[in-house]
């Protein structure tokens, strides 16, 4: 059988000194979170964390991005400080999602997904979400066109095998601690897993 051939979103490997798959350092093992299991992984220098879900057929990573390293990468494709600096003030994680189930393909929706915090319950910034602010603020379409392409999409379909990267968005604050709701479908079925205590990067490091 060849090789399946996943699409990886462009530019979504920063560079700069960004350390998407951090070094090992403090690992914590967690509980059963809707039959799977979560782990934490602590960079020992810039306290940035990633978080790693795996269960019923879904693994999800999540690493920490600080501000600096979001405004940095925005800035670079042709966003102005002040236009990277509204994107900065979100809570951004570099996302990976795999299908690790044999047969059956996922799929995943983040429109779905819910953050819950102690200002309440919240669904991640979109695509669509951010590009209605871009509008506004008049930027370059080059610009808006790179910022899609950075994002996690909203909607995928994953074959067995299939694994993709992009950002994730969260509408919370730098610094901020909640949980997060999971949500997709595998062979017509719902799926759901909350993964317990995740924080947002601050301007100093991670949690």
């Amino acid at each position: 059988m060849g090789q399946r051939i996943v699409r990886i979103a462009a530019g979504a490997v920063l560079t700069g000194g960004l350390c998407l798959f951090v070094a090992p350092g403090v690992v914590a093992g967690g509980p059963a979170y809707g039959q799977g299991s979560l782990k934490a992984e602590a960079d020992p220098d810039s306290g940035l964390v990633r978080w790693h879900w795996q269960g019923q057929g879904l693994s999800l990573e999540l690493a920490q991005l600080l501000p600096d390293q979001t405004r940095a990468f925005f800035m670079g494709r042709g966003f102005s400080a002040g236009q990277a600096e509204v994107v900065a003030e979100a809570c951004v994680f570099q996302g990976i999602v795999r299908n690790t189930h044999a047969e059956e393909p996922i799929e995943l929706d983040l429109a779905r997904w819910r953050t819950r915090g102690r200002a309440g319950a919240d669904r991640l910034r979109l695509n669509r979400d951010w590009q209605a602010i871009w509008e506004d603020l008049g930027v370059a379409d080059s610009a808006r066109i790179a910022f899609r392409w950075a994002l996690f999409p909203t909607e995928h379909r994953f074959e067995p095998g299939d694994w993709l990267m992009g950002m994730v968005m969260v509408d919370r604050n730098p610094g901020d601690q909640f949980d997060l709701v999971l949500r997709w479908s595998a062979a017509g079925t719902d799926r759901r897993a909350v993964l317990s205590d995740l924080g947002c990067a601050g301007e100093g490091g991670g949690q």
